[in-house]
Formats: structure tokens, C-alpha cells, sequence
């Protein structure tokens, strides 16, 4: 009798120790996890808008607020990349993030644009963007961006964007 009750409590720690190992392993892989070590990390759907027209902010179309869709990835190691859906003409952007603090984040990334006709690059835009989550499936953000000719000459502008995104 002694003897089968110390197999069976040998047996129950065991089985009690491969639970808390299984556990401490999911608890590990939580803390990678988007919902808790970096809420920003993974796809979203984002709309960027333009608020303002103006002579030093030429807005796409002309019109200010026109919806322009693009994807927003956002990987653990802190690189990003935007794929636009609102031109044939530009690529997609490369960039990097960085958490400022508690739900604060910001962004840098940059992509090229094309001349429609010849096919060659004509201006480069970086884009630095301060995003603000809004729980755990949205984002409110603005954005200001440099703009360069071909050759690397800078092009005053004044333009603020307006970006909200959901998780995809």
C-alpha cells in the first residue's frame, strides 16, 4: 500500500510540474504576443487624409480629405513597412517605429515616387508619424512629411495627415 501511494504522488507531482512547465511556456509566448508586450506589432488598414489644401500642401486629387487606403506592418523588431493603395506611381515604404510611452508610438518611413508618363523617379518622401492607440484594434495618428526632389533637394511643404487604422 505505502508503495502505491508513492508512485501515485510521484506520479501526480510529475504531471503537476509538466503543467506549470506548459504553462510558464504560454505565459512566455504571451508576452510576444500583440496584445501584450507590443500592441502595435502586426497588419493594419489604414486611411490617410490630407485636412488642408494649400499652396505649400498639394494635396492628392486637389481636394482635401480624400481617403487614400494602404496597409501598415508593423514587426517586433522595430521595422515597418507601408503598402499604398492609392497610386500606381509611388512604392511602398520602408521605415521604422519605435513605443514612446504607454500607448504612444512613432514612425519613420520613406518611399519614392515615379513621373506617370517616363516611368522615373522624381520625388522621395519620408513620413514621421505619431501614433496613438485606441485600444487594442485601432489608431488615431498624425503625420508631417519631407519631401526631396530626384536629386536630394528639399521641397518646402506644410502638410499634416490625418491617419486612422484598424487591425487587420
Amino acid at each position: 500500500m505505502k508503495r502505491k501511494m508513492s508512485f501515485t504522488v510521484a506520479v501526480s507531482l510529475a504531471l503537476l510540474l509538466s503543467l506549470l512547465a506548459l504553462n510558464n511556456g504560454a505565459a512566455g509566448q504571451d508576452a510576444q504576443s500583440p496584445t501584450h508586450g507590443q500592441p502595435l506589432v502586426g497588419t493594419w488598414d489604414v486611411t490617410l487624409r490630407f485636412p488642408v489644401c494649400s499652396a505649400t500642401c498639394n494635396c492628392p486629387g486637389g481636394v482635401p480629405n480624400i481617403p487614400i487606403p494602404a496597409l501598415h506592418t508593423y514587426s517586433n523588431d522595430g521595422t515597418m513597412e507601408e503598402m499604398s493603395g492609392g497610386s500606381l506611381f509611388r512604392s511602398d515604404a520602408l521605415g521604422s517605429w519605435d513605443h514612446v510611452r504607454d500607448q504612444a508610438y512613432s514612425a519613420r518611413y520613406k518611399f519614392f515616387i515615379f513621373n506617370p508618363a517616363t516611368g522615373a523617379r522624381t520625388l522621395t518622401e519620408v513620413v514621421t508619424s505619431q501614433i496613438q492607440l485606441q485600444g487594442h484594434d485601432a489608431f488615431d495618428a498624425t503625420a508631417t512629411f519631407d519631401l526631396f526632389a530626384a536629386d536630394g533637394t528639399p521641397i518646402p511643404n506644410t502638410c499634416q495627415i490625418n491617419i486612422t487604422g484598424t487591425r487587420f
